[in-house]
């Protein structure tokens, strides 16, 4: 894959009471740790409420955009290089 969007609700406004907290923690980490390796801009994530369909919908039109200026993922040319497929 080139790219992965994560959404959640937003802060304090979760039913699994602190799910977002700890995914903002977690996915925090992963970014960085993404950049370090050169896969910066491939991750993002996101506090979308169900009824922010407007925005929902930018975000995604946002992160295609960003990835397709990204172009396609070096781990998949890696890959082929080495005879592995998906």
């Amino acid at each position: 894959m080139d790219g992965v969007l994560v959404t959640g609700c937003h802060i304090g406004d979760c039913h699994y009471i602190d799910g977002n907290h700890k995914a903002e923690e977690r996915i925090g980490l992963l970014i960085k740790s993404l950049d370090k390796v050169g896969l910066k801009g491939r991750l993002r994530l996101e506090w979308i409420s169900a009824g922010e369909g407007r925005k929902f919908a930018e975000v995604i039109e946002e992160f295609t955009e960003e990835i397709r200026r990204l172009g396609p993922s070096p781990i998949q040319s890696l890959n082929k290089d080495r005879g592995q497929t998906d």
